[in-house]
Formats: C-alpha cells, structure tokens, sequence
C-alpha cells in the first residue's frame, strides 16, 4: 500500500508540468508571431493605421536642338478624401461632382467607404478647379502635390514625343521609348491614423526627377513641315500621309511627321488613326521612288551609264505573262531620260541585268527589309520577301513595303556621297545637373561609291528640272529626286481600285544637300501622282527648312565677291564670251584651239583608245542624237583645266559656269558625259596645283622630239 504522503507531492509534480507545458507554448507562440508571422501582422498594422499615396517623379524635360522645351512636367493638385471625417456625403458629392465633371452616384459612394482610411476624388486638378473646391470650405478634403505632363506646343511633334498616362508613364513615342530614363524615381506620402481613423502624422520620401532628352529635331522646322503637310492633304482630299526630313550627313532627323495628328495633352478623344505614326509604322509599296536602288546598284556594278540608250518597247513589256506599262510610252530612252520619265520598263530591263540576286544585296544595304532602330517604338520592318517569291516589279516598287524612314534614310545615302548612315532623334541624354550621361552614335556603311552616288544625284536632279517632279522646284535651291506613284494592296495579293499612295522623295542644295525628305500621302482624291501631290509639299517644307538653317541660296548671282579668303567667280550667261578673255592674241588664239578642238570630230586616223568599244559608241552616238533633239546639252570634261578655256568650252556649248577657288580645275557638278538643259549651272573647283602626274610612255614609233612635244601640249 503506497504512502499517503507521496499523493500531493505527485500531484504537485504533474500541475508544475502543466505550467512549464504551458509556458513552452505560450513562448513558442510568441517566437512564431514575432519571427515568421511579423511581416505579416506589421502590413496589417500599417494597413489599419497608415496610409501610403504615390508621388509622380518630375519626368525629364524633352529639349529641340535649339534647347527650346517641346515637354514638361508641373506641379498641380491632386484631390482626396477621409471617408470618416466626410460629415454629410449626401450634401457634398452633388457639390463635388458638379465642378469636377464627375459622376455623383460614384463618388458618393467614395465618400461613403468608412472602411478606407482616403479615397482619391480627382488627381491633377485645374487651377480653375482648385479654386471652386477651395470655394467649398469642407472638411476631410486633402490636396497632394503630384506631377503633370505637359507638351508646350500642342499638336507640333506629337507623334515623336508621344503621350502619358494619368501616372506618368510614357505610352507613345519617345515618352514610352526612355520611359525608364525620363521618368525617375517614384516617391511616396504616409499618413499614420489613430484607432478612430484620424490622421496625427505623415512622413514624404521625396521622388527623384528623371533625365533629360536633347532631340535633333527643330521644334520650328518641324511646325512649317506640319503645315505644307497639313495643307497638302486638305487639297488632295487624301486619308493622311507623313513626312520625314533628315539632315544626309549626319543622320538627325529635322522634323517628322504624320496626319491626322492629336494634342498630346488631351488624348481622351484621339483615335487610333490620329496616333498611329505613320513615318515608321506604317508601310507602303514605294513605286517609283525604289528605282533608285536598282540605277545605283546598275551603275555602281558598271552595267550602265547615265547616256546607255534603253529599248522601252513602246512603253509595253510581258514578263512570265504580267503585262507592264509606263504611264507615257518610249520607243527608247537614255538612262538618263528613263528615269527623268519614271520608266517602269527601263527600271525593270535594268533589274533584269543586276538579276535578282544582285539587286537583293543593294536593297539589304540600303536598309530595307530591316528596321533603321530609329529612337521610337513599334517600328516596323516593312516587307522584303525571300528573293525566291519576287515578281518581276521589285524594281519599280511593287511587291515590297517600305516606311517613310526607311526611304529617306536611302536617298541620304545618295545625298552623302554612297554612306548609308542611320536615322536618329536623339542628340544627347544629360542629367538634371547638365551633366551628358550619354551620346547616342549611330551606325554608318558604304553602300555605293561617291562616283555613282554624284552620277546617279545629277540624274535625280535631271528629274526635278525636266522629268516628273517639276513642281518640287525650290526658289532660290537645286533640287534632286524621284517621284513614286503606287497602286494600295488590298492585303489579299491583290490592289485596291482607285486607291493610291503618292509619294516624292528628295534632297536639296544638289551641291551641298543639307535636307533629304519625303512625302507620302495615302489615298489622295482627283489627281494621284506624286509628281502632282507630294512634290509640292516637299518644295514648300524644304524651302521653309533651308531659310531657317540659314543655307545661302545657290542662285544668288555676283559678278565676284570674297567669302573666308576664296574668290568666287559666276558667269551667269555666256552668250558673247569675248570681254572675258585675254588682251594677248596668243591667249586667244589658245582658248580658241582648245574649244575648237574639244568641239571637232575625231579623225579617221585617230588612235583609238585601249578600251575602245564600237557598240558602246554607235549607243552614245544613238544616245546623242535623241538629247539634242530634246534640246539637251552634254556637259564637257573640265578637269585639268584653266579658268578661261572651262568658261570658254561651256560657252561654245550654251552653259553656266560657276567656279570656285583659283587656278586650274579639280572637280566638276554634274560630272562630264551628263546631259543637262541649259538652265543648270556647271560648277567647277579650282585649285592652285594638281596631283604630279606621271609622264606618259613614250610611243616608240615617234622620235623623242615628237614625243616632248606632245607631252607639253597635253601639259597646257
């Protein structure tokens, strides 16, 4: 029988047990509340006592070249409430609604929402709106200072600055491209409550302002640019177009832009049509102006020359059974004049001889069928299908889609000498203390050499002066292009009737070309060609463009005048060249040999040159023959030599000399063998001494004598 004094002690052993059990438990609870559930039961807490409301950063500011603000962003009001001290809803939400422009049953029920410690009325009030709520004298409203976006110029460069949301954050153009950059870092205000949901405190962790955007374009070059283009559709009727100008050497995009247009600062009523950027979204069949790929690459390859006579079969050519016509029929034309014209069936001869291979690698370098990754979003690629599908009408522009900057970043290759270089809008990034964080370099390649590119920029002249484009004459200006005029596909291997893209693509001085453009206008209503639709457009933007930068004119005529310690001399009519040479007979009587000589036919005993070619001259003879019936003049060789005897060669023939510099000539515009009408002005170099030649052989069958002196007189 056990012990009657060992019973309590057991008892007290088991409730001792009890009460460690109970510790163990109520330390293992507090230990998983502080350690695993604490981040859980801390957002709880915040949630119930605190309140977090985001503050916008200050974006960037987005500059012009010329350091002009294009956009920014301000300080305004945001408008918020505390459901718990809102005293009568009932009474305030007409109130509210009323001046905000916002529906009453809505916010009431806002205001009305006890379980949340701050609701939002309305963020980015107006000052006018400010001043109507303050008005009111109510209790439990709030202001917060937030940012707001705000485009300076209104509807100008829409398209390339793009848009924002409510908070901030870029949706279109260069706003959603840098959105990282531009934006900054977001901020925040926290407003602690007590248990009866009244704010005591609050604590702002500032936001930091975003980086600043320095574009390469010209906020009042781009404005004239809108408006030729603007007015340029309202006459044709058209469903919109878009325009690019760009500066050749460098690659800075001047202006760009697309109509119908939207202001930035209000889209709520913008279609998609009005901001779709057509200058690199959308893509079109080129026509006529992607011949330029297949002359470069043609002349380029030596298949051609601007004076290689073409058979244009009376304007008709059958390829695999699809029939092809020009708009006005050719039994046959110059190279030169094939262009001029817009000869589909020359274009198409002349890819024949490239072949499709060929002319695939041009495109590609070029830069079509892939994106030039100018600073904007959803560029497209356009469309360039493997060579096996090709139709015979890739020369000509049919079968393949290209945008806007696409071709002007082509015919900068054309106007820069043969370097292709890529398109950009960005000059630098800077932070909010100028500092350059960056300066974005584009790419560059050679795609032709500078020969073709001057051979092929004297024939796109030629279609200004005298071929389709002569309504893109610049007062004052050279200019160079092609016209293009191309049937809309209807997206089912087919085109729409009567529906159209005209398009002119172009640059300007000829000499010094400083702005490459292009216009393209979709689906213009009566007349339809580009020659007639967007080449005046193009004269009146460029025009406007080259006054601004500045750019003297280039028919400015002076008898002589000194510019940086280079004496110009123009001649601006050479009808009776005699005041203008030497008082020595001697000097005369040279000048005079030397024009007659350069005009007199070969004799028959001439040696004929190593390369001497007899169907290659029966061409230019055939070649010849239909220039000088059109009235047309072949520009002499100039090169090597003097001042008098250039000016007396192109007076013998009827043409306008400019020259620059002094002593014997270098370099010639347009370069010898072009056809040109008499009103283009030939320009000439001058330099005080040439490269030292080296002495010709000497011709064994002649004695030395005879051989010194023909030397000499080549020296002359």
């Amino acid at each position: 029988m056990p012990s009657k004094s060992k019973t309590p002690k057991n008892r007290l052993r088991i409730i001792q047990l009890l009460i460690i059990v109970w510790l163990l438990a109520i330390c293992a609870r507090l230990v998983w509340l502080q350690v695993k559930e604490y981040p859980n039961l801390s957002a709880r807490a915040e949630r119930q006592q605190q309140a977090s409301i985001p503050l916008t950063p200050m974006r960037g500011v987005i500059y012009d070249r010329n350091g002009n603000e294009l956009a920014r962003s301000s300080e305004v009001k945001s408008l918020y409430a505390y459901p718990n001290q809102i005293t009568d809803a009932q009474l305030i939400a007409p109130r509210l609604a009323k001046i905000l422009d916002l529906d009453k049953d809505e916010l009431l029920k806002r205001l009305k929402a006890s379980d949340k410690v701050c609701v939002a009325i309305k963020r980015k009030l107006s000052d006018q709106e400010v001043a109507q709520v303050d008005a009111l004298n109510l209790q439990g409203l709030r202001y917060v200072n937030e940012m707001k976006r705000q485009y300076l110029n209104g509807t100008t460069a829409a398209h390339v600055l793009g848009f924002v949301d409510v908070d901030e954050k870029g949706l279109s153009g260069l706003e959603r491209y840098f959105d990282q950059t531009i934006r900054g870092q977001e901020g925040k205000m926290t407003v602690t409550f007590d248990a009866l949901k009244k704010p005591f405190d609050h604590e702002i962790e500032k936001s930091v302002q975003g980086a600043n955007i320095h574009l390469t374009l010209d906020a009042t070059i781009q404005h004239y640019a809108e408006k030729a283009l603007r007015e340029g559709i309202r006459r044709s009727n058209a469903r919109g177009g878009t325009l690019v100008m760009m500066k050749p050497a460098t690659g800075e995009i001047l202006a760009l832009a697309s109509y119908p247009t939207f202001d930035p600062n209000d889209v709520s009523d913008s279609t998609d049509l009005q901001k779709r950027n057509r200058a690199i979204e959308t893509a079109f069949e080129p026509g006529s102006i992607f011949k330029i790929v297949a002359y470069s690459a043609a002349l380029e390859e030596k298949l051609i020359t601007p004076n290689t006579l073409i058979n244009c079969g009376n304007g008709t050519i059958t390829i695999n059974g699809q029939k092809i016509q020009d708009t006005h029929p050719h039994s046959s034309l110059t190279a030169t004049q094939a262009l001029a014209q817009s000869s589909n069936v020359a274009a198409i001869i002349i890819g024949q001889k490239l072949g499709y291979e060929r002319l695939a690698q041009y495109i590609e370098r070029f830069g079509f069928g892939q994106r030039t990754k100018i600073e904007l979003p959803a560029e497209s690629r356009g469309i360039l299908t493997n060579v096996k599908h090709w139709t015979p009408t890739i020369p000509i522009g049919y079968g393949i889609s290209v945008t806007a900057v696409q071709a002007a970043a082509a015919f900068s290759c054309i106007a820069n000498g043969g370097t292709w270089v890529q398109p950009h809008l960005v000059k630098q990034i800077t932070s909010t203390y100028g500092e350059i964080i960056s300066e974005p370099q584009g790419e560059r390649h050679r795609v032709i050499s500078p020969d073709t590119a001057a051979t092929l920029t004297s024939m796109l002249e030629g279609v200004v002066v005298r071929g389709t484009a002569k309504a893109a004459k610049i007062e004052g200006y050279r200019a160079a292009g092609k016209t293009g005029t191309s049937k809309k596909a209807n997206g089912k291997h087919g085109y729409m009737a009567g529906k159209y893209v005209a398009s002119f693509a172009g640059f300007a001085p000829v000499e010094n070309p400083e702005i490459v453009c292009i216009v393209s206008i979709d689906e213009p209503v009566g007349a339809y060609f580009g020659g007639d639709v967007a080449a005046p457009i193009f004269a009146q933007a460029v025009s406007h463009a080259l006054q601004i930068m500045g750019v003297a004119p280039e028919n400015a005529v002076e008898s002589s005048f000194v510019a940086g310690g280079v004496k110009t001399f123009e001649v601006p009519q050479l009808v009776d060249e005699r005041p203008l040479l030497s008082q020595t007979p001697a000097a005369n009587q040279g000048v005079a040999q030397a024009a007659k000589a350069s005009s007199a036919p070969p004799t028959p005993n001439a040696e004929a040159p190593a390369n001497h070619n007899p169907n290659r001259e029966a061409d230019d003879k055939e070649a010849q023959n239909v220039h000088q019936a059109s009235g047309e003049i072949l520009v002499p060789d100039l090169n090597g030599r003097g001042i008098r005897e250039a000016l007396a060669l192109c007076a013998s023939r009827g043409l306008k000399l400019q020259a620059n510099g002094e002593g014997i000539v270098s370099g010639q515009s347009p370069p010898p063998g072009t056809y040109v009408t008499k009103e283009v002005i030939c320009r000439v170099r001058l330099v005080r001494t040439m490269q030292k030649k080296s002495p010709p052989a000497r011709d064994p069958k002649k004695p030395p004598a005879a051989h010194a002196q023909a030397t000499a007189t080549r020296a002359q």
